[in-house]
């Protein structure tokens, strides 16, 4: 996967002068929208993925008879999807703003119906929820490149992390709601009715969608590279191998975990409770980092990450008791919470706010995504085979870090001569 350059292109941007005629009249003249519309969208859209990406497998499990291999199966089908979307939103953003004058705002209104029109087809059954399942995929993939956008554009330095902290405490927070929400409906054997919750999302976000500009906020490089400190490109290549690593984790453990749940013995109504218990520790990992400043710049911020993420991972595949297991989950949370926010703000740091910045990350993200549940067919059916396995590509994908913490201490070296 090619490396973006330092600073990328904004497909919108690059569209000025052809849709200089589609002026947003209600919103702001900044191009950034208001806080609390860019909050709210992210909320309700990203409970939708919390039931998408974590809530699909007990509904498969649970009401649909899945195997782990088939869970594993449906996982590694919604992951080459996102990854193939997430890669190809920019571009295309790009195209149809040259050539037809669209704005990014029209582009999420249009993911919006799409979705909600994807999740109706979750009614007809099995073939429904896979077809659901791998169309809302595509839907994320499509939205939240462009949602990065407006949350980082046209703010730097404490400015931008500041929002991407609230940006990552409001999605966060939503994905482990979301198991809350499902948890009477997998104990009544209705969990795919949750599915159907992307058809109220989807119009609450469209009747929001009219604060938003048409376009994000500029982002000049020339302000930008004031705030971006010597070692932060180097970190920024470091997380491009980090940030999907950590999902090989999640995506490896997400099909897996009903099963390690049933496991325990647990009722049926909270095995989605406790499944959240990672997201909210995640969650309030974020809020503390959005609130200090120690963090950023640190590559011992990235190795204390990689090591609560993979500890925790194996503490709950290999838990005895479901104390063991909250102990393994909050590490988990907390370990990704620290990844996560370092890499997105990296990306959007150097990577100067926009559409194709936030493109690549996600696409990073979904080949996490793609790797994990390879590495859970590898594993096995046993949790111990499932632990080597899945730490075993881990490492493969960390190896290659070496490369920008050598490259970055050279050049400190070199300064400190100089």
């Amino acid at each position: 996967m090619p490396y973006p350059p330092d600073h990328v292109s904004n497909p919108v941007a690059s569209a000025a002068a052809t849709s200089a005629n589609h002026d947003d009249p209600t919103g702001s003249a900044s191009g950034i929208p208001p806080r609390w519309a860019v909050l709210t969208v992210t909320w309700v859209n990203s409970l939708g993925s919390g039931i998408l990406w974590s809530g699909v497998p007990f509904v498969t499990e649970r009401q649909y008879g899945f195997t782990q291999r088939e869970n594993l199966s449906l996982a590694l089908a919604q992951s080459v999807i996102y990854v193939a979307v997430a890669l190809a939103s920019g571009p295309l953003l790009r195209r149809l703003a040259t050539g037809r004058g669209l704005s990014a705002r029209g582009w999420i209104a249009a993911v919006f119906c799409f979705q909600m029109l994807a999740s109706l087809v979750s009614l007809a059954g099995t073939a429904g929820v896979v077809f659901a399942a791998c169309a809302i995929s595509a839907a994320g993939a499509a939205l939240w490149p462009v949602m990065e956008s407006y949350v980082a554009a046209g703010q730097h330095g404490h400015d931008m992390r500041r929002s991407i902290g609230w940006f990552n405490v409001t999605w966060m927070s939503a994905t482990g709601g979301a198991l809350l929400v499902m948890a009477p409906l997998v104990a009544s054997g209705n969990a795919s009715l949750s599915l159907l919750a992307m058809v109220p999302v989807s119009l609450l976000s469209l009747a929001i969608l009219p604060r938003f500009p048409a376009q994000p906020a500029p982002h000049p490089p020339e302000k930008a590279h004031t705030h971006i400190a010597p070692q932060y490109p180097f970190l920024l290549r470091a997380t491009r191998f980090v940030v999907p690593t950590s999902y090989v984790f999640i995506s490896a453990l997400g099909p897996v975990l009903p099963f390690l749940l049933r496991d325990l013995h647990l009722d049926d109504g909270l095995k989605t409770p406790l499944a959240s218990v990672w997201m909210f520790a995640r969650m309030l990992t974020v809020m503390a980092l959005s609130q200090a400043a120690f963090w950023h710049g640190r590559w011992s911020t990235l190795a204390i990450g990689v090591t609560l993420l993979a500890g925790g991972f194996t503490a709950v595949a290999l838990a005895p008791s479901t104390a063991a297991l909250v102990v393994g989950l909050t590490a988990f949370g907390a370990g990704h919470g620290i990844i996560y926010y370092a890499g997105l703000y990296y990306a959007m740091a150097v990577g100067g706010a926009e559409v194709d910045a936030g493109g690549r990350f996600e696409a990073l993200i979904g080949i996490g995504y793609v790797i994990g549940p390879l590495a859970g067919f590898a594993g096995g059916a046993s949790p111990g085979g499932l632990v080597t396995a899945t730490c075993a590509a881990a490492l493969v994908g960390l190896l290659p870090t070496a490369m920008p913490w050598l490259a970055w201490r050279r050049r400190h070296a070199a300064e400190r001569r100089a």
